[in-house]
């Protein structure tokens, strides 16, 4: 599901209401959303996720992304879900619906 790495990411950043700032910040988010090494990228979406003020649009890609980088599936339903709750593009939308089928049990 690497489909996500290629959204408008910056555009995502410009329509963001939500400020969140951390030592770390500019590289996690390079490495949620260009990484190659998934731990790596689990790792980043990760701090991202935790060190946001409030969820919203943006912080429901990082729950993408690190859904489409894990290997638990039961995490990867979960943030899946997440990210579709959260998501107001179409196209996120469609991949998190995505991870769903494939990772969640119903």
């Amino acid at each position: 599901m690497r489909v996500l790495r290629v959204l408008p990411v910056l555009a995502m950043i410009a329509s963001s209401t939500q400020a969140f700032a951390y030592d770390g910040l500019k590289a996690d988010f390079a490495t949620c959303t260009q990484g190659k090494n998934q731990g790596e990228v689990v790792e980043a979406c990760t701090r991202l996720i935790d060190n946001a003020a409030a969820e919203n649009a943006m912080v429901g890609m990082f729950y993408g992304l690190r859904a489409s980088s894990n290997d638990d599936p039961a995490q990867n339903c979960s943030d899946a879900r997440k990210s579709l709750e959260l998501a107001d593009d179409d196209a996120i939308k469609e991949l998190s619906q995505k991870l769903i089928d494939a990772n969640c049990r119903r």
